[in-house]
């Protein structure tokens, strides 16, 4: 039966995970090609972002290039220039030199400016550089280098046109901090408004020059990065300002896979319930079929007897007055016997149906106890049973069925006969514990094992060890009922016990308030 049941568990088992597992990788797969798809499309965009900052910086250098054209072409109308330096507080000193380097500065903000030495001397030593954004020019396209100064600013160069209609070269140096901070920053700060941190970073010290959206951590990890194509050693840097796309995209892996964990969990619970509830029945099935089958071993055994001793005395085989005496003795016990058998089946079924009614009232439970052992006098002393009772005096009445408190006590005093091996001692006692009145009934019997001790108040269950179901005679459904019935009275059930030491039980009632008990 279990090895059909484990077949059963595992094929059911494979048939619901299988296809949950599939769809858990498959998803995870999904999930991981979405997250890939996600953080190449939001890097394109930074891309763009960046892209978009360097085209800004090159229409303001345009700008500037533009301007300084048209005053080339009036060099007498000094308000150009002169504005141009106004507007633009960040330039600190404007050359103008000739393709073979010589020039002059036409415009310096402050003595901190370079000389004209020293951006010459750029010119100098930059010549093959200068060729080729010249070339550029003669075919319609303006680029933009820069280089740094002695005095830590930027010359930026440019090819410019002047009056006589030669190419000059022209440098306009830079306070680059001063730059960034009057043209790029509202620039970066549009962009970024609350989504982003934007920083741009002197690439070679690592040192931030600017700054868009909050405070950066320590050690800030970009999403994208890419340089100024303007200024190649300012580098910019742009992620999310809070999570990462990188941490958002695995946050959603999580929580698909912490998802698809709980399903799966949730899966597994169900088919461990689903096999708890076909073992637990399966099992219930097979007690019963093993009660059916006692039962009516039970029923058939006092049955045969009757049927054999009556047959016997009907036919008068028997001469002996004792021998009679003895027969209608056994017949009269087995019907007894077969009487209370169906007795308690009869109840279990009632109970099972919920159809049993209590008929409770006022009673003393030393009164029911002396009335059980008065009725059962003949049968401890044909089991040669020495039973003993010790009523507590003064015991609070209590509110229940007499015959249903009766039938329970009945069970245990059989239940202590039946498992009573040489000392067939029984001692039944009345008392009050914790406001609860109480009758105990303790045997020296074989007692019970501790791991059975929980189980033998289950129906139809009955304990197997050493051959013990087949020795002793029984359903399975006296405790079960005793259980039922101080269940019905509000009551309890305990139990004592040890292997070969005997068992003591305890059936606890309320006991009425002393209002009503008086």
């Amino acid at each position: 039966m279990k090895q059909a049941l484990r077949k059963i568990l595992t094929g059911l088992t494979v048939l619901l995970l299988f296809p949950v597992v599939i769809a858990i990788v498959y998803e995870y797969t999904r999930i991981n090609e979405n997250e890939e798809h996600i953080s190449t499309v939001y890097k394109e965009q930074l891309e763009t972002v960046i892209t978009s900052i360097n085209y800004y910086t090159g229409d303001i250098a345009s700008n500037w290039a533009s301007r300084i054209d048209l005053w080339l072409m009036h060099p007498s109308d000094t308000a150009i220039i002169n504005r141009l330096s106004k507007e633009n507080a960040s330039i600190r000193a404007i050359y103008l030199s000739s393709l073979d380097g010589r020039g002059k500065t036409v415009y310096r903000s402050s003595a901190e400016a370079a000389n004209d030495t020293a951006l010459a001397s750029i010119i100098t030593s930059e010549k093959e550089a200068i060729e080729q954004i010249n070339s550029y020019y003669d075919n319609n396209y303006r680029k933009f280098i820069s280089y740094p100064t002695p005095t830590n600013s930027i010359a930026m160069l440019f090819i410019c046109k002047g009056a006589d209609n030669e190419n000059l070269v022209c440098i306009i140096e830079l306070e680059l901090q001063q730059f960034l901070q009057h043209h790029i920053n509202p620039r970066i700060q549009a962009i970024a408004r609350d989504n982003f941190l934007i920083e741009l970073l002197h690439a070679p010290s690592g040192t931030t020059l600017l700054r868009a959206s909050g405070q950066a951590s320590g050690a800030t990890r970009y999403d994208q990065e890419g340089e100024m194509w303007l200024f190649p050693t300012v580098k910019i840097g742009i992620t999310l300002k809070q999570d990462t796309i990188t941490d958002l995209a695995s946050k959603k892996v999580k929580e698909g896979m912490l998802l698809l964990g709980a399903v799966l969990l949730i899966l597994i619970a169900g088919i461990w319930f689903l096999y708890s509830s076909v073992k637990k029945e399966i099992k219930l099935a097979q007690i019963k079929s093993e009660f059916i089958s006692n039962v009516s071993h039970e029923i058939r055994t006092p049955l045969a007897l009757i049927s054999m001793y009556a047959e016997t005395l009907e036919m008068g085989r028997i001469s002996s007055e004792e021998k009679i005496k003895g027969y209608y003795r056994t017949i009269s016990a087995e019907s007894e016997r077969l009487n209370g058998m169906i007795d308690n089946i009869l109840n279990f079924s009632q109970l099972e149906s919920g159809k049993r009614k209590y008929k409770f009232e006022v009673c003393r439970l030393n009164d029911i106890c002396t009335q059980i052992i008065e009725n059962y006098e003949s049968h401890f002393k044909n089991n040669h049973c020495d039973v003993s009772f010790d009523p507590s005096e003064a015991l609070p009445r209590i509110l229940g069925d007499k015959q249903a408190i009766a039938e329970a006590l009945i069970n245990l005093i059989d239940n202590a006969v039946k498992y009573s091996r040489d000392n067939r001692k029984i001692e039944i006692s009345t008392g009050v514990d914790k406001k609860m009145c109480y009758v105990e009934v303790k045997d020296y019997g074989i007692g019970i094992a501790r791991k059975d001790q929980k189980l033998i108040f289950d129906k139809f269950y009955r304990v197997s060890r050493n051959n013990l179901a087949n020795e002793v005679k029984g359903t399975g459904l006296g405790l079960s009922l005793v259980c039922e019935i101080i269940k019905s009275h509000k009551g309890k059930v305990s139990l004592q016990s040890k292997p070969e030491a005997g068992s003591t039980f305890r059936l606890y009632f309320p006991t009425i308030p002393k209002s009503k008990n008086s």
